[in-house]
């Protein structure tokens, strides 16, 4: 009886591994913090039908509108994390070796870009993130942000301004051309530059177009771009290889300075950022998180290949398996190790477009883990005894554990994971 039993079983799940289980990923079974998922698998249907129903807003890249640019940003089958779909940002010699990203906004309703805002006081995100073995350089990279809930363009084109405490807050995930990681931020409280090259009619265009935002330079003229927090040695992001990116905000309570980010490469905390102000009125709330990979015209002179996969949006640690499962532990403690220095370099790009005028790169602009575990052993599981026939007699359970077995043979065999 055993025979024909199993032979139902292996075509009823060959069946299964067809349909169900070959699209199984974790976006299928989100866990409750999540506020989206995005693993590409869409992309089977086309960009345009894959833009409807992903949790993006806005394509900063992209051709006309959301459309497909292959030389900025597009849906690729060839390489993947896991499943069969990534998104691939090329910055090809084509588009001036310029970069690409998506934008997530915390909506009130529909998913549209000038939407009523819904706020959060802490954000995650994670991704899985692949750099080409010839990548050389990024403007700039993961980002987290927010704005009032009125204010949906508040977040964006604030590069060169000293922030208010109220109109944006926001920081941003970098990396310099030895791939080392830190945080790039702007705060009431930073260090700008003033005098040398922050002079004469380029430091007054800046000031003029921060006043424009209240934000004046109102302690003389500055040029304030955004200030890094880093931690000895840096964490590398590896090139050629899949790696799983973390990071957190937490604003600040008003009146206290009490912010944190942090982020995790690989599940292991690259640095970590206590005592922060970013905020004094509590409409101010986080409600953006950017996949960029950002390169305006005249950053490089190659192209800088990434691809990305798994994005998963929450007000919760995340981690790097499937499931909501956190695999990774603050086993390394990162140093209050703010350099001083400033940015000068941003460059907008004004394809991004915002509704005060000031197109492109927002608040970092310039001016302008295991899979899930198979089936355990069962210390009281199925066990085979002979009887007098030589047969081998199965005991209740047997049958269960075998389909056990063979859903975990069948989702293995499915679902890629590349190193």
């Amino acid at each position: 009886m055993r025979g024909p039993r199993i032979f139902a079983i292996v075509v009823v799940l060959s069946t299964l591994s067809l349909g169900s289980i070959a699209a199984a990923s974790e976006c299928d079974n989100p866990d409750a913090n999540w506020l989206a998922c995005e693993d590409f698998e869409g992309g089977a249907q086309g960009w345009d039908a894959w833009w409807q129903q992903s949790p993006w807003v806005e394509c900063l890249g992209c051709r006309q509108g959301n459309t497909e640019n292959p030389d900025r940003i597009m849906l690729d089958s060839s390489q993947a994390h896991d499943g069969d779909w990534s998104l691939y940002m090329p910055a090809a010699a084509a588009a001036n070796y310029q970069g690409a990203s998506l934008t997530w906004r915390s909506c009130q309703g529909e998913k549209k870009q000038g939407c009523t805002l819904t706020g959060h006081d802490q954000l995650y995100w994670r991704a899985w993130v692949r750099l080409a073995p010839d990548h050389q350089k990024v403007h700039h990279f993961m980002a987290i942000a927010g704005t009032q809930p009125d204010q949906y363009w508040g977040a964006d084109g604030n590069a060169g301004c000293r922030p208010n405490g109220y109109r944006a807050a926001g920081t941003t995930l970098d990396f310099n051309e030895d791939h080392e990681l830190h945080f790039y931020t702007y705060y009431p409280e930073m260090n700008c530059d003033s005098g040398g090259y922050c002079s004469g009619d380029y430091v007054q265009n800046i000031c003029d177009g921060c006043a424009q935002k209240d934000m004046p330079c109102s302690d003389g003229p500055e040029c304030c771009w955004g200030n890094f927090f880093e931690t000895d040695p840096k964490p590398v992001l590896e090139k050629d290889k899949w790696v799983c990116l973390e990071m957190m905000m937490k604003i600040n309570t008003p009146g206290e300075s009490d912010g944190e980010m942090a982020f995790w490469v690989d599940g292991q905390l690259g640095h970590r950022e206590t005592g922060m102000h970013w905020r004094d009125v509590p409409e101010l709330q986080l409600n953006k998180v950017w996949v960029q990979h950002y390169l305006a015209n005249g950053d490089a002179d190659q192209p800088n290949r990434i691809w990305w996969d798994d994005i998963v949006i929450s007000t919760d640690r995340i981690g790097c398996g499937m499931g909501g499962t956190s695999n990774g532990t603050n086993n390394q403690t990162g140093t209050n190790n703010q350099a001083g220095t400033n940015d000068p370099t941003g460059t907008t790009d004004g394809s991004g477009g915002n509704g005060d005028g000031s197109g492109g790169d927002g608040i970092t602009d310039g001016v302008g883990g295991p899979n899930p575990p198979g089936p355990g052993d069962d210390p009281s599981g199925s066990k085979s005894v002979s009887g007098e026939g030589g047969c081998s007699c199965d005991t209740p359970g047997s049958a269960s554990s075998m389909v056990a077995l063979l859903l975990f043979v069948l989702v293995a065999t499915r679902r890629r994971r590349h190193a």
